[in-house]
């Protein structure tokens, strides 16, 4: 029986974000995270909002005394939104770290990049090591471990291209490091790509002149990693059935898209997929 639902809560800048459990039983439990939030708490300062102890909160609160510790098994960057996985026991924390090493979850994400990608399905297979002098930060290098993600065009449009990616490895920044590698960085990406956001001046200069005249700024599209986990899948361990848990594309992420739909069309424009429901 499901025992946490749906909850709100500040994240490092104080805006309220939601929490949505996408899925909960006595051995694991997987939620959407917002965009903004960290996974786990931060090395430097420990009080900062993260999703470990928020979940572990919740659960002591639902429970009482006796609370729930949570295993982290994967962790997902602080600005990318969606699935998130915890254990709930040790005997999943076991079962579900094999399985992330050994490459049986498959995972899938959304992007949005910068220019054409070609091919427009493929493999980026690059090693990755970490930056010789900057913390925190992956490189391509022939010294690295090896890296591995699939890819396939979603859609294009005349600047920007959608892809939904399947890391086959789980290097850290491995999305990101990859994309920049073969010319299409993420649309916004402050590190690799030197982005911060996404305007609506950035597509459609009607709204620069509009809102210039009323002496205001125009409004960003977005903010953060333009970057969603989407999927997990993968076969229970304990149970032996197929399991799969999706988390719907954020509010955010989702006004780009539109944006880019209505302002930023490409002249010969592909088919549109389906978007995951919305809730």
């Amino acid at each position: 029986m499901s025992i946490l639902k749906t909850f709100n809560i500040r994240d490092g800048r104080q805006r309220k974000q939601t929490i949505e459990v996408l899925y909960e039983d006595d051995h694991l439990v997987a939620v959407n995270k917002p965009a903004g939030l960290r996974v786990i708490p931060d090395s430097f300062n420990a009080a900062l909002p993260n999703l470990l102890t928020m979940l572990e909160s919740r659960y002591r609160k639902a429970l009482g005394q006796e609370g729930q510790q949570l295993w982290v098994v994967h962790r997902i960057d602080m600005h990318t939104s969606g699935v998130v996985i915890f254990a709930r026991t040790p005997e999943m924390h076991r079962h579900l770290n094999r399985m992330f090493e050994h490459g049986e979850v498959h995972k899938t994400y959304w992007a949005v990049v910068r220019g054409y990608v070609q091919p427009r399905e493929g493999r980026i297979d690059f090693p990755m090591a970490p930056h010789p002098s900057r913390s925190r930060m992956m490189i391509i290098s022939e010294k690295g471990k090896p890296a591995r993600t699939d890819y396939r065009v979603l859609e294009e449009f005349e600047h920007f291209t959608l892809v939904e990616v399947y890391p086959r490895t789980g290097r850290t920044h491995q999305i990101r490091v990859h994309f920049q590698a073969i010319g299409n960085p993420l649309a916004i990406d402050p590190i690799y790509a030197k982005t911060l956001s996404i305007d609506i001046s950035n597509l459609k200069r009607d709204v620069v002149r509009k809102r210039h005249s009323l002496d205001e700024t125009p409004p960003a599209l977005m903010q953060r990693l333009t970057l969603h986990a989407l999927r997990l899948s993968f076969t229970h361990p304990l149970t032996g059935k197929s399991f799969e848990v999706e988390a719907a594309l954020p509010k955010d992420f989702r006004a780009l898209l539109s944006a880019l739909r209505k302002w930023d069309k490409r002249k010969s424009p592909t088919e549109s997929p389906s978007l995951p429901d919305s809730q």
